[in-house]
């Protein structure tokens, strides 16, 4: 059997990060989710992980992502639910301010937080969100969240079997791939799974041992997913479900899976497939994803081969902890959106550096290295990154 460019790309992402971890103490303390074994639910009010943080998430993250010595996560945790608020609220702000290396004000160009190019210095809100969490019984939980003015989550999760079923109702963020928080990101731009799209449907997942699992049905054909769309999902016209799926394990410090998006858009159906894994060791963590896209008709079947794949793109990133309140990370994201135009690939180098100034506040600051195809024709001449970098220093609170 001839492997096709996506399968020998999958394997070579995932054996140079395999190779990275092995050579390493296998009992060594992976970050986060894996650092002390446990789901996300463990830490996160949402069991899918992600957003306003429970009792136990609230001393790890205040200890700058480490538990005391002495702490006993059981006895928080009995301590909340006997004094239990029926509500809980969170905020989240992020301002920054964007410099770019080539600055021509008679352009006009009013940078924003996802040009790649911009004539003006300025500051820019980043994000402003409010996140609502109601307890409505033992197993009923409501949330809902607005960033400055647009509806972003609005959806019931059901604590079905606790740690192993969950069911979330109403609208939200599909999973897909390593769960990010940055919309920046140039794959996830590409594909429209960024951090900041919604979708309506119906999500149930959950764990068993070391297995992960979440499937979800949403509208399909909405705007939200494949064409840019606001956040807020337009009304489902297609009459067509979409659906997406995930599935992975972990080992030791390492956490890995294979995701798949199915969606029907106008006369078409849109396919997007991905494969991710996680590894960490001591301060060290490393994250990569391969995802791979096509378009296919309503009578067509759907391949996997180099003629059916029509975009692809992936990314690979490092962090390193210097200090409980020091973090610096890089990573490297290449996106193909059309793979029959000639160098119109999008490649970016983002660096970041993260200092803890306060319990509730940290200073970030991002450097996009935009990198341009030399090697590009007039039809991806408009397409592609300019090459334009970009300084960001960002703040950020939450309460």
């Amino acid at each position: 059997m001839q492997y096709n460019f996506q399968m020998r790309t999958l394997n070579f992402l995932f054996i140079v990060l395999a190779i990275f971890c092995f050579v390493f103490d296998v009992a060594a303390r992976p970050e986060y989710a894996a650092q002390e074994n446990k789901e996300c639910s463990f830490c996160h009010l949402d069991p899918a992980g992600g957003g306003p943080r429970n009792p136990v998430g609230q001393v790890f993250e205040s200890n700058y992502f480490e538990f005391p010595e002495d702490f006993d996560p059981e006895a928080i945790m009995a301590e909340a639910e006997e004094i239990r608020q029926k509500l809980t609220t969170a905020i989240d702000i992020r301002t920054a301010y964007i410099k770019t290396t080539d600055v021509e004000e008679e352009e006009g160009a009013v940078a924003t937080c996802t040009s790649c190019h911009s004539s003006v210095d300025s500051f820019f809100m980043m994000q402003g969100e409010l996140t609502v969490n109601a307890q409505a019984s033992e197993k009923l939980r409501l949330t809902l969240s607005n960033n400055m003015g647009s509806t972003l989550n609005m959806f019931a999760t059901i604590d079905a079997i606790p740690k192993h079923l969950y069911v979330k109702v109403g609208q939200f963020r599909l999973p897909f791939g390593i769960k990010q928080k940055d919309h920046n990101m140039l794959v996830r731009q590409g594909f429209n799974l960024g951090s900041n799209k919604r979708d309506v449907g119906v999500e149930v997942g959950g764990s068993y041992k070391n297995l992960f699992y979440n499937a979800a049905v949403f509208n399909g054909g909405n705007p939200t997913i494949f064409n840019g769309g606001s956040a807020l999902p337009a009304a489902d016209s297609n009459q067509n479900k979409g659906w997406t799926t995930t599935i992975g394990g972990r080992i030791g410090p390492l956490r890995g899976g294979v995701s798949y998006l199915l969606d029907k858009v106008r006369d078409e159906r849109q396919m997007v497939a991905g494969a991710f894994l996680t590894a960490a060791y001591k301060g060290v963590s490393l994250e990569g994803e391969f995802d791979f896209g096509g378009s296919f008709g309503v009578d067509e079947s759907i391949g996997f081969s180099d003629d059916d794949i029509d975009s692809k793109g992936y990314y690979f990133g490092a962090k390193y902890r210097v200090t409980p309140k020091f973090i610096v990370s890089g990573r490297y994201g290449l996106l193909d959106p059309d793979r029959k135009v000639k160098g119109d690939a999008g490649q970016r180098v983002t660096l970041t550096a993260r200092y803890t100034i306060m319990e509730n506040g940290s200073l970030e600051l991002f450097y996009w290295a935009n990198i341009e195809n030399e090697d590009r024709d007039e039809e991806a001449k408009d397409r592609q990154l300019q090459g334009t970098d970009q300084l960001i220093l960002m703040s950020h609170f939450w309460f």
